[in-house]
């Protein structure tokens, strides 16, 4: 009505409204109302695309191979994509060109453009092999990819699926494996009897090592049994020796002592020679009375009177019989 029109985006798409040449709204998933005189309306999609593809590829040694795989990519700057592309559309939310139909095939054609000039710097062998890291080789070689940049594509996912040979190859690969196997089983069983025969020879030089360890330890053995001999004779000849050493010792020392007891024997006889000389010759002047009499000084009692006794029975005064009252008998048995 009166040529007012009514759009309405969904979430993933961004939208921009440029009126008689300038910018009067944008954003993502906007509603709005505007007059479609003069006006011009963008819509650039933002979700994620996913493509598959296969590539016919040649490898370094000129053999066929097909690679397959799949990108996913996304228009992350719309604002860069709308200044290089056409994404206007009518009021019916349609493209008025073809320019966005046409991004996948650049997409398309960039992924193309490395996987040829990896694929091409390996063999066939090698590039079978490869997926892996040609997946990421790649991955990290598209964000630097200026078609995709210029027109705000961002690549969020590369992997490659399958690397096929041709035909051909896959016979001509299939023979030069069998080839392999037959050879490597060939090597196998060859292996298998150098082991033996290296296993052999390695159990009998083990075995004459052995022997000759065995009787090298015998020998140390035997050495060591002369060698502790020899030892334990060394100390018995010098306990023999240090018992000698000790009992000479001990003789000297008792002769020492002999002769020490000897001289101090000596010494003491010498003494009381002496003192018995001396007292006889104070005995000498002295009459026999007085010698009895001193002699008598120093007896007990029933000394002093077997003395009395003994005198009655010599000299003149000497007496035949002599009788002793009980009493007197008694008193001296007491003593």
């Amino acid at each position: 009505m009166f040529g007012i029109t009514f759009f309405k985006a969904d979430p993933s798409t961004y939208v921009m409204l440029y009126k008689n040449g300038k910018l009067t709204k944008q954003g993502t998933g906007i509603n709005f109302y505007y007059h479609d005189l003069g006006a011009s309306l963008l819509a650039i999609p933002l979700n994620s695309q996913a493509i598959p593809f296969a590539f016919a590829m040649k490898s370094k040694d000129y053999q066929n191979l097909t690679v397959q795989g799949q990108v996913t990519y996304r228009i992350a700057h719309p604002d860069v994509a709308a200044n290089m592309l056409n994404f206007t559309v009518d009021k019916k939310g349609q493209y008025l060109c073809d320019d966005p139909e046409k991004i996948q095939e650049r997409v398309v054609r960039a992924v193309q453009v490395l996987v040829r000039n990896e694929m091409e710097e390996r063999t066939l062998v090698e590039g079978l092999r490869s997926a892996k890291v040609l997946s990421r080789e790649i991955q990290e070689s598209l964000p630097l990819q200026v078609s995709l940049t210029s027109i705000g594509i961002e690549v969020s996912e590369f992997s490659v699926t399958n690397i096929q040979p041709s035909p051909e190859a896959t016979k001509a690969l299939e023979a030069e494996a069998r080839e392999e196997m037959l050879k490597q089983a060939d090597n196998a069983i060859y292996s298998r009897r150098l082991a033996s025969i290296q296993q052999e020879q390695q159990v009998k030089e083990r075995e004459l090592d052995t022997e000759q360890a065995v009787n090298a330890k015998q020998q140390m053995l035997e050495k060591q049994k002369l060698e502790a001999k020899r030892e334990q004779q060394r100390q018995q000849f010098s306990i023999e020796q240090e018992k000698i050493a000790a009992q000479t010792q001990n003789e000297q020392e008792r002769a020492q002592l002999v002769d020490l007891e000897n001289s101090n024997n000596n010494a003491r006889a010498d003494a009381n020679a002496y003192s018995i000389e001396r007292t006889l010759k104070a005995y000498e002047v002295i009459d026999s009375e007085r010698l009895k009499i001193m002699s008598q000084s120093g007896l007990a009692p029933e000394q002093l009177i077997a003395q009395a006794i003994e005198n009655l029975t010599r000299g003149d005064n000497k007496v035949g019989s002599l009788n002793f009252s009980p009493e007197l008998l008694q008193m001296l048995t007491k003593h």
